[in-house]
């Protein structure tokens, strides 16, 4: 894969589809916390058609690019994929962010908007929007504790912990143990679905235990993935390309970059976003969550501070849903792009004006006869979001 070199550091990319034309902006991809580029190429990627120029790249301390002892803030990723921008003289481009690469994503449409074509946040949460919440107070919490207590897990955190990535590292492993290498959470229909560790968080704390002989990492692996989402790919799409290995590769560089960098503090800060800019972000904005997700709260306040936002919740998925259901994250990601035409220079979202009475915020339930707010509010998602929902059922 090719690389790109600044300021000593080495990051990797990977652009997939037609040439780059100034006319048609590529489709930016950015992965969360202990994840890499195979987060999307092995999963919504698939299904986002091949007519369209995707750009990914490995965060700096993830996947084939080098870690750096410091230099993790959301401001020193932001600068990395200007860089590599500049470097494929891309000048606008749509920029799409789950999880922490949601948030390097939205700063970066604040930082530079006249280079954001559209925006598209997945399932990121805002300390300034919603404090942390503690884990008791997740509603899925008493679900997905009894899940895990019939699969033999006796050892819990206390319920007053704050969730953060660091209590989700934490509570990783603890998910990831069930048959095959399955997590708990994200499973099939009839399972527990929510929010889980950061991608490949957990998996630290398993090659810890492998290491130690405690234990062995579960199931087949997803190719360079760890994890709970590594897991899922592996059990539920059969990939294997010496994934175990490849998983305890990514376990172990997860747990060097929390344990030899400053990335753990560095990460926490999300200061650099001023909410008091968010309506300069006048560009068209999707948010999508999944719908057992404990981060709604921040997609319920970013849908009245975005002047230009529409809400989706995807029924019956937690955080990792791009990745877990990927083909109604791609739909409607690939809805959300075609409902823009081009402007003067910037996409602008076509839309019938708002009914006073109605908000921009649109919820996909799982009863189809409650449709008609969609149909009404959106028109184009109308027939994408019936076959989301009985598929969800």
């Amino acid at each position: 894969m090719p690389t790109l070199t600044h300021a000593d550091l080495r990051l990797n990319y990977q652009l997939i589809g037609p040439d780059l034309s100034p006319a048609t902006p590529p489709v930016s991809l950015i992965h969360g916390l202990g994840a890499n580029l195979a987060f999307w190429y092995l999963g919504a990627m698939r299904h986002l058609g091949r007519d369209k120029t995707i750009l990914l790249h490995d965060l700096r301390g993830h996947g084939a690019s080098s870690m750096p002892p410091s230099g993790y803030s959301l401001t020193d990723m932001v600068e990395d994929f200007r860089t590599l921008l500049d470097k494929l003289h891309i000048h606008r481009t749509h920029v799409v962010g789950h999880s922490h690469g949601a948030r390097v994503a939205l700063l970066f449409a604040l930082t530079y908007p006249e280079r954001v074509e559209s925006l598209t946040l997945a399932d990121t949460q805002l300390r300034a929007l919603q404090p942390p919440m503690k884990l008791g107070e997740w509603p899925h919490w008493q679900d997905w504790k009894a899940d895990l207590m019939a699969r033999g897990v006796t050892s819990f955190p206390p319920e007053d912990s704050l969730i953060d990535f660091k209590l989700l590292a934490e509570l990783g492993p603890r998910s990831a143990g069930g048959r095959g290498g399955r997590s708990v959470v994200d499973t099939p229909p009839g399972g527990i679905k929510g929010r889980i560790a950061e991608a490949g968080a957990g998996n630290a704390d398993r090659a810890r235990a492998r290491r130690r002989g405690r234990g062995q990492m579960g199931g087949q692996l997803g190719a360079k993935m760890g994890g709970p989402m590594g897991a899922k790919m592996g059990g539920a799409r059969r990939i294997d390309l010496q994934s175990r290995q490849m998983g305890a590769r990514g376990a172990e560089q997860w747990e060097t970059l929390m344990e030899t960098t400053k990335a753990p503090d560095e990460m926490h800060d999300e200061s650099a976003i001023h909410l008091s800019d968010m309506y300069k972000l006048t560009m068209p904005v999707l948010l999508i969550y999944g719908a057992l997700s404990h981060c709604v709260p921040t997609a319920d306040r970013l849908a009245e501070l975005l002047p230009n936002a529409r809400r989706i919740l995807v029924p019956g998925a937690g955080h990792f849903f791009p990745i877990v259901k990927p083909r109604p994250f791609a739909r409607t990601l690939n809805t959300f792009l075609k409902s823009m035409s081009a402007g003067q220079g910037r996409a602008t979202m076509v839309r019938k004006p708002r009914p006073k009475t109605q908000s921009s915020v649109t919820y996909f339930p799982k009863t189809v006869n409650r449709l008609t707010h969609a149909r009404r509010l959106m028109p184009g998602l109308a027939a994408r979001a019936a076959q989301m929902v009985r598929r969800a059922r």
